[in-house]
Order: C-alpha cells, then structure tokens, then sequence
C-alpha cells in the first residue's frame, strides 16, 4: 500500500501519542488518545485494527498487575468500595486506569513503529540532517525486542515439534531450558547484527558523496495535515486536563 506520510512525519505522529501518554494524567483524555493511536491504521482494513487490539493481550499480565498493585497500596481520596479489610479509593481507581492506558498507548505506538524498515528510518532523518548512524541504532533498537522474541518463538516451537513438553518438566528443568533458549536468541541476534553490518556496507553505509534512494519521500500537504492535527489535539488535551483538574480541586469543597 502506498505511503501516504513522509516517514518523519509518521514517526512524529507516534512519538507525540506516546509522549501525551506520559504526559497525562487524566484517564478520559488518555482514553481519547488510545483510541487515536489504535485507530492510527484504519487503513490497513479492519482485520489489522482488530489484530492491534490482540496484541494488547502480551502485555495483559502487566496491566493486571499495575491494577492490583494500585488498588490494594494506593490509599487516597475517598472510599468507593469497602468490603471488610478491602477498601479501595477513588484515587487507586484514578491511578491504576491512567497507568493501564499509558501502558496500551505505548505498546501501540511502539508496534507502528516497529513496522518501518532501516530505509524509512534513514529518510525520516536525513530530512532534518541527521547522521545516518542515528537511523541505524534507532531502527535496530526498536527491531530489537520483536525479533527477540520471535526467534524465542520459533526455538519453543522447534522443541514442540521434536516432542519435548515444557509443562510436563521440573521447575529446575524448566530453568535451566528457558536459560539455554535465551542466550541462544541472543547469540542469533548477535549474529545476526553482524550480518546486518557487513550488508549496509556493501550498499555504501556512511560512504561520502551524494546519496541516492530507490525511493523518494517528500513532504505533501498530507504531512501539513498531520502536523495540524497534532497541534489540534494538543491543544484540546490540555483544555480537557485543565478542565480535569478544576473539577478535582472544586468537587472536594462542594
């Protein structure tokens, strides 16, 4: 599918969501950016949206356990439900529902990221004059943790397929696998950066002179567009936290 946004202005889409997440604290404007963030693909179809929602499922342990954490320690404002030794405050409510929407907002941001490959990367900053080495340890780093874990993926399913059941092994079997697994997706990936290195080499990696690109990105009236409509949404972010925060100052003197 064509691009439609230079890929500077695709990555600044992601990194402002992802730094309004941190910013904010308000669980109703969060949510409004949550759902930007998951929307953010609609054209890539449906399928893919609903398969942006299924991701969120690997980092559900995380989020249940922020959750219980806040609801259980978290002990400010007033009592919304007290069921013997349980209470648990509006505050614990508040916090655990911002941070679980920080969280997915991140999560997403860095899966759109995740999609461009080394060459977007490259042209996204060499349009503001950065040096190719930045787009490099960028798009490696955020490369990184997804080709980790499918490459764990794939040794699970190797020993799956050759009949050895991880369930059925001792805790200290377990261990001991798990360790051998992960040191050895680590040296693949290792590998694997060498690889990548002799590879940008051979096509001319810091070489001097000018630079030519199979393809070409420009900026359109589309990226204008977008660099409006972040303007546009900061914008109302902070009349609905300013907002936001008037209510909770004002609700405990009414």
């Amino acid at each position: 599918m064509k691009r439609l946004l230079h890929p500077l202005s695709y990555i600044m889409l992601f990194v402002f969501y992802s730094s309004l997440a941190v910013a904010l604290r308000n669980p109703a404007t969060l949510l409004l950016v949550f759902l930007l963030a998951w929307l953010s693909e609609f054209r890539q179809g449906a399928r893919l949206l609903v398969l942006r929602l299924a991701k969120l499922q690997k980092i559900g342990w995380l989020i249940f356990s922020l959750v219980i954490i806040q609801l259980i320690f978290r002990r400010e404002g007033e009592v919304i439900l007290s069921a013997g030794f349980v209470k648990i405050y509006s505050e614990a409510l508040s916090s655990s529902a911002f941070l679980s929407l920080r969280i997915m907002i991140i999560y997403l941001c860095a899966i759109s990221l995740s999609s461009l490959d080394f060459s977007l990367y490259r042209s996204a900053f060499s349009a503001i004059h950065l040096p190719e080495e930045i787009s490099f340890m960028v798009s490696y780093m955020i490369h990184l943790i997804p080709e980790y874990t499918s490459r764990f993926k794939d040794q699970l399913q190797e020993l799956k397929e050759r009949g050895i059941r991880i369930r059925k092994l001792g805790l200290a079997q377990k261990i001991s696998l798990y360790k051998i697994l992960s040191l050895s997706a680590i040296a693949n990936i290792i590998l694997q950066s060498g690889k990548q290195a002799i590879a940008l080499e051979l096509r001319g990696f810091r070489s001097r002179g000018k630079r030519s690109n199979l393809y070409i990105h420009k900026f359109t009236l589309r990226d204008l567009a977008i660099y409006l409509w972040m303007l546009a949404v900061l914008m109302l972010s902070i009349c609905l936290t300013s907002s936001w925060y008037k209510s909770c100052i004002l609700y405990p003197m009414l």
